[in-house]
């Protein structure tokens, strides 16, 4: 079974110039393809660098779709057409796909399979619904509020692909404190907007 990092290359190494829409993205993925491509759409918010506006919510919708279907337990991928028909720059997945590798590579060095029942059937379902919750967080319009969530979903990804479940809680455990951080953050945000409103009055 090829590891992640080997997966990432293929994608990185098949690209050709122009655009490629999140159908043919998810098509090109094979029998791995809900853990991949819940990774390589979380990817672009995995990276501390500044995001493009929006492009948080344009990558969490699919995630959360595809999330829905790991819960329902489908062994294929289903996409709405509009979401399906949606087209972006194939040279701009590549170089997301090289930039993000040597963080992938340097966790594959604790990844391994272990307590893999963690990340099949009903684990694998848990997991799928905390991906919808972290990507539901995602596709809100937070300015910078992307990659907590975004590293989140990638850790629980991997988790699935290499079959970790050990890893699988590290990165459960990584979720529950980003959504506790998240809520902080949104709840001082929203107290103090509410306290110059007031203010004002």
């Amino acid at each position: 079974m090829k590891r992640t990092s080997e997966l990432l290359r293929d994608i990185a190494a098949s690209h050709e110039d122009g655009e490629i829409s999140i159908g043919e993205c998810v098509a090109r993925m094979g029998d791995r393809s809900f853990a991949l491509a819940i990774l390589v759409f979380s990817l672009p918010n995995s990276l501390p660098v500044p995001g493009i506006p929006g492009f948080s919510t344009i990558t969490g919708i699919p995630i959360l779709l595809i999330a829905l279907q790991i819960i329902a337990g489908r062994q294929s991928i289903w996409l709405p057409h509009r979401v399906a028909e949606k087209k972006f720059q194939q040279a701009f997945l590549a170089k997301i796909v090289r930039k993000a590798l040597p963080v992938v590579l340097w966790l594959e060095r604790w990844l391994k399979p272990r307590l893999s029942f963690v990340c099949e059937g009903w684990g694998e379902r848990l997991i799928g619904l905390l991906i919808f919750v972290m990507a539901a967080i995602l596709a809100l319009p937070i300015v910078g509020g992307n990659f907590l969530p975004g590293f989140a979903i990638s850790l629980l990804a991997l988790s699935l692909l290499e079959k970790d479940g050990l890893f699988a809680s590290f990165a459960i455990s990584f979720c529950v404190g980003s959504i506790y951080f998240m809520y902080k953050i949104v709840a001082y945000v929203l107290g103090a907007a509410m306290h110059w409103l007031f203010s004002l009055f």
